[in-house]
């Protein structure tokens, strides 16, 4: 058996060596930081503008203490701090939630914006020759994609099966707390989804061609949209 570990940055997912650790910050020095009260923190988070899981409960020397993966949360904290000026709280909930209800583009228009390859773009419309106009999911399933096509070279048909099993989880599931594993087996190419960043153990015979965190290239990919 092997282990699988999936990294979690959307340009690091390949398989290969063990994933460093993500640094964390305490909820103190968060504050400290980010020039924010307690009172502020916890707001956001009954708003979802924080998700739950970045709220990490770990034993000190003092009890119990509060961190937060460092890098993630100091760029949200920074994001709701610049749109909040501008954007209603309602509206911060939607672009922060896990899906974004409203977002609504042409398929002609994505293209032009070229956030995907052409290759990416050809592997989803023949899996969905008739979409005209793009939800939010369907540009995160080709931006996961894009991604996996640009770095793990995967093949135009390993393209369209992942296109179908995200659409399919994405129509069911509105978290993206799971792992995309690409994989073959035999030369047959399976794609699964495993919930959470538990570690996997795998056959030895089976070989791993790609893996990404969801949660991470949502994350991403909101960025971009909202640059």
């Amino acid at each position: 058996m092997k282990l699988l570990v999936c990294l979690n940055k959307p340009q690091l997912f390949l398989w290969g060596a063990d994933m460093l650790e993500e640094e964390l910050i305490s909820k103190k020095d968060l504050l400290r930081a980010a020039r924010i009260s307690y009172g502020t923190l916890y707001r956001w988070k009954r708003m979802n503008l924080i998700p739950e899981s970045w709220f990490i409960h770990k034993a000190t020397t003092t009890g119990q203490a509060t961190f937060f993966p460092k890098e993630r949360v100091l760029a949200r904290v920074k994001k709701i701090q610049e749109l909040k000026k501008d954007l209603s709280a309602d509206q911060l909930r939607e672009i922060f939630s896990p899906n974004v209800k409203s977002f609504k583009i042409p398929l002609h228009d994505f293209a032009s914006l070229q956030m995907v390859s052409k290759l990416t773009l050809t592997a989803f419309v023949s899996v969905y020759p008739d979409k005209k106009e793009l939800e939010f999911n369907d540009v995160f399933a080709m931006y996961v994609v894009d991604h996996l096509m640009r770095l793990s070279g995967i093949y135009l048909e390993d393209a369209k099966q992942v296109v179908r099993m995200l659409s399919r989880y994405l129509k069911l599931e509105n978290s993206k707390d799971f792992q995309l594993i690409l994989m073959k087996k035999m030369g047959v190419p399976i794609t699964v989804m495993v919930k959470g960043e538990d570690d996997i153990l795998l056959e030895e015979s089976t070989e791993v061609v790609a893996c990404a965190n969801l949660s991470e290239f949502e994350e991403a990919l909101k960025n971009q949209l909202i640059a």
